[in-house]
């Protein structure tokens, strides 16, 4: 009898054991669902806390600060050129933006007690106003007084301007945060799921995998939108700078301009800067809108079978003319043969943004080379300097849009730091390829890659032929 109850009771415990591995697994799976969304959550409410707080409170306080910028831009034209209906109307409207700016920060600024307060930004604006507005009126009668208040009010707008620079620095810092956030979120939860799936048994093989794959593909999901927040956090920033400070310059010398009548000579020079500026931003926008048109894939080629030797052959010397602009000599090897399809006006504007690129970063009256070769069936370019070289940190990354190695010495040379990246969109539209190689102290080669056209001879023979009429 007891022998009838133990196998009785074999196949009850085998099933009671069935049972709890299944619904052990099952509990697996609706804590790896649970666990996948916590993820989509937590990484959902850091984003929208990055892009709604963080990243609101660093272009705030950016805007706020070139607020105080015009209050202080317009506070000395009045030191420099007195008191006029028109200057005291700039005025009184840059200290109603001011105020305004305020309050739009107020509407994003976090509670931290390293910051200065909306309100008390806001008293400090309406002090100064106070302070210095009535002392225009002594420019005349009292320069003493009025020359005390200025300088007060200057004191006041140095406070304010380094309040804005601590806001718009907390806001990077809390968007940067926010971002490794989702980072340490997702690798945290992906080590707890591989720990609860190390004691599932072999027949959840099958939903482990799914649930892995699950969580990678939502880490891979995070870390895109991560980088695609920072890449676009970082190009609108770039953007709005470079366009910032040809604006701001323009506008300073419109209004230096105007009121210099009796000085024709520095009005011409001022207006000079203007044409200056206005030809760099228009270069600029030109620019961007190209990249636009890139990422779209709308770029317009016109492609023609072109003949790569006598194209080189012309193309390098305008190359020297450019050269020779940037202070040094340009030497050519051109060996390539052969047709290729391309866009031949776009191929030009490529390699001489190498060859411009090479000569801003060369020795004065060192050598640039321009060499061209055949690699099987492909066409190589290559542009070398003998300058500094590229770091190799920082090699990877000189394609990028606004990315400069020498950012001071670039900006004074006139760069934006977008022409790698339009050589690279002209290379790789006639699907070819752009790279670089670099040796600290000895220089940088840049070469391109094209597809090479094979022809048999009579096509070419045919096609140097001249047509008879």
């Amino acid at each position: 009898m007891k022998g009838i109850l133990q196998k009785g009771r074999a196949p009850q415990t085998a099933w009671r054991l069935a049972v709890f591995s299944m619904a052990g697994l099952l509990l697996a799976i609706a804590a790896a669902d649970l666990l996948g969304l916590g993820i989509i959550a937590r990484v959902r409410t850091i984003a929208e806390q990055a892009v709604t707080v963080d990243v609101a409170l660093e272009d705030r306080g950016d805007d706020f600060r070139v607020a105080v910028l015009d209050m202080r831009h317009y506070h000395r034209n009045i030191i420099f050129a007195g008191p006029s209906r028109r200057g005291l109307a700039d005025f009184d409207t840059a200290h109603a933006v001011l105020l305004v700016q305020i309050d739009r920060l107020e509407e994003v600024v976090v509670d931290d007690p390293s910051l200065p307060s909306p309100q008390w930004l806001r008293e400090q604006a309406q002090q100064y106003y106070d302070d210095f507005r009535p002392a225009i009126d002594l420019y005349a009668t009292d320069p003493r007084a009025f020359t005390r208040a200025s300088d007060d009010g200057l004191l006041q707008l140095a406070e304010l301007s380094d309040a804005a620079r601590e806001i718009d620095h907390l806001g990077e810092q809390r968007a940067a945060a926010a971002l490794q956030s989702v980072e340490r979120e997702t690798s945290r939860a992906q080590w707890a799921l591989l720990a609860m799936l190390g004691g599932l048994t072999l027949a959840g093989g099958a939903f482990i995998y799914l649930s892995i794959r699950n969580v990678r593909e939502q880490q891979h999901t995070s870390a895109q939108l991560a980088g695609a927040l920072k890449l676009k956090n970082d190009f609108i920033a770039d953007a709005s700078h470079e366009l910032r400070t040809p604006l701001t310059v323009l506008r300073a010398n419109a209004e230096l301009a105007r009121g210099l009548e009796n000085d024709p000579e520095l009005q011409a020079e001022l207006l000079d800067e203007i044409l200056q500026e206005s030809d760099r931003m228009t270069g600029l926008v030109s620019d961007l809108l190209f990249l636009a048109n890139s990422d779209a894939g709308s770029l317009p080629l016109q492609v023609d079978l072109v003949e790569i030797a006598p194209f080189l052959t012309e193309l390098s010397d305008r190359a020297g003319t450019l050269a020779r602009e940037r202070g040094v000599t340009l030497r050519t090897a051109l060996q390539a043969r052969g047709l290729a399809e391309i866009d031949s006006a776009r191929i030009e504007q490529a390699i001489m943004i190498l060859v411009d690129n090479a000569g801003k970063y060369s020795p004065a009256e060192s050598v640039v080379t321009l060499r061209s070769a055949i690699q099987g069936d492909e066409i190589v370019v290559e542009v070398q300097d003998r300058g500094m070289g590229v770091p190799p940190a920082e090699l990877p990354h000189i394609f990028e849009r606004f990315y400069r190695v020498d950012k001071a010495r670039s900006r004074r040379q006139g760069g934006s730091g977008l022409g790698l990246a339009i050589a690279k969109s002209i290379v790789e539209a006639h699907g070819g390829r752009i790279s670089a190689e670099s040796v600290l102290g000895r220089g940088t080669t840049m070469r391109i890659t094209l597809p090479r056209v094979r022809v048999a001879p009579s096509a070419v023979e045919r096609r140097a032929q001249p047509a008879h009429s």
